[in-house]
């Protein structure tokens, strides 16, 4: 989790220029919105996987209560994963009493969240040569934003940057296609879908989470 937070923080702002349109927002992935609880998501897929009418194959693998889902769908495997409020920042953003916790789009970044909400999706499958899912992700979202090739050639990521930069905050989110070297060739078995918003959620949280030490000492120091 570590690593991929550091990647969404500060990793992307680097690769990504300015845009002006864009052909649609990701607002979520599949059945899924940004910001849906962990619960939510789970009874939609428990009830998916127990529906006697339903053509699909659905399958719970895996789950961490409030942080993520493993699920296996139709022989793909979709990991979702939840954020919530560092339990340390808890003490210097106190969640307010008798209040509900409000749409993270709006004004969750002052809060502290208890519940887990949706902020990323991975999907792994089997290797496909890397141009095949470059052509379907253009197809349906346009030309990538930013394309990063490693030094074999081989090796690298696409990214489509599709927020609309409109709203405030902005809506929409990313969408990363990983390049890996086989046979000399680029093939792909991972994609990352994940929010913009709850992106900049994230960013402020991790920078409160390092200061939070020296947030409690002036709070006591300064009654």
């Amino acid at each position: 989790m570590k690593k991929y937070l550091i990647f969404l923080l500060f990793l992307l702002p680097s690769l990504l220029s300015a845009q002006t349109e864009i052909p649609n927002s990701l607002d979520g992935f599949a059945e899924a919105s940004w910001g849906m609880t962990f619960e939510s998501i789970r009874e939609k897929f428990l009830s998916m996987a127990t529906n006697p009418e339903s053509k699909e194959k659905i399958e719970l693998l895996n789950e961490k209560k409030e942080e993520s889902l493993l699920i296996k769908r139709n022989g793909i495997f979709y990991l979702y994963r939840f954020y919530k409020t560092p339990e340390l920042l808890k003490e210097v953003r106190p969640k307010r009493e008798g209040a509900p916790e409000s749409d993270p789009s709006i004004d969750g970044q002052t809060e502290f969240r208890e519940n887990g909400i949706l902020f990323s999706v991975g999907v792994t499958f089997n290797l496909v040569p890397s141009e095949k899912i470059k052509e379907k992700m253009e197809k349906k979202y346009g030309k990538p934003r930013k394309e990063a090739i490693g030094d074999d050639k081989v090796s690298g990521a696409a990214i489509w940057e599709l927020v609309e930069r409109r709203e405030n905050p902005p809506r929409g989110g990313f969408a990363v296609v990983w390049r890996e070297g086989y046979k000399k060739a680029p093939y792909t078995r991972r994609i990352d879908y994940f929010s913009a918003n709850l992106k900049e959620v994230i960013a402020k949280d991790y920078v409160d989470f390092f200061s939070v030490q020296e947030t409690k000492t002036l709070r006591d120091l300064i009654p």
